[in-house]
């Protein structure tokens, strides 16, 4: 992986049983809706591919409820100051709302492609789901 740059995350793809991919990947899509990180873990529990898929969509689940958190304070702070109540809460709501859908489409075009990579930037922080 380049350190240069965030966005490009190593293709771990070769390092999964091909028919294991094959198998699992639109089960592995799933899990990159938040919260439903545990359907793969579920109904595939010997899958290292929807393993490994579920582990970036709890990161995703994670990070969306520490965004939200983070975009409630902010709107909050924002929400009292006269001048930006109207128009800074929209803007981070959108902010918010575009990040996570984003992430969750990263998510699921490399799992439905058969591809094995990290989420940009945050799918390396956690590996709690092995």
């Amino acid at each position: 992986m380049d350190n240069n740059n965030l966005f490009d995350s190593e293709d771990i793809t070769g390092s999964f049983d091909t028919d294991d991919i094959e198998k699992n990947k639109a089960l592995s899509a799933i899990g990159y809706i938040p919260v439903l990180f545990l359907v793969p873990l579920l109904v595939a529990p010997q899958s290292r591919y929807a393993k490994f898929h579920a582990n970036q969509g709890l990161i995703l689940t994670i990070a969306s409820f520490v965004l939200g958190i983070a975009q409630a304070v902010l709107c909050a702070i924002f929400g009292i100051m006269p001048f930006f109540r109207e128009f800074v809460p929209v803007i981070i709501q959108a902010v918010v709302s575009v990040a996570i859908l984003a992430y969750m489409v990263i998510g699921i075009i490399y799992a439905v492609q058969g591809r094995a990579k990290r989420l940009p930037i945050i799918g390396g922080m956690l590996n709690i789901i092995h």
